[in-house]
């Protein structure tokens, strides 16, 4: 009588793999996040390099450099972080 203690229907193989797939997907997320950062800091030092001869401050590099960080890397760094709390989040045993 006492003999099913999972979810009825729920195969455990069917967990293990959403979980492979959710730590996959976590994964590339943090390499994308990152991958951006670098792409936008490679772009403001591109961008600042007619001013290295002159004395101006390159306000283009600061504009693509700020704006790439919060309209681009924010938001990626804001989801990526949801996805490694809601892997925490389904890995912690739930007291029953």
């Amino acid at each position: 009588m006492d003999q099913d203690k999972g979810d009825k229907g729920e195969d455990p193989r069917d967990c293990a793999r959403d979980a492979l797939s959710g730590d996959r997907w976590t994964a590339f997320m943090g390499w994308a996040l990152k991958t951006v950062i670098a792409l936008i800091a490679i772009g403001a030092a591109a961008a600042s390099i007619p001013y290295w001869e002159r004395a101006d401050f390159p306000v283009t590099s600061l504009i693509i450099y700020v704006a790439g960080m919060v309209f681009i890397a924010m938001p990626l760094c804001l989801y990526y972080e949801s996805l490694l709390k809601a892997h925490e989040d389904s890995r912690v045993p739930h007291p029953s």
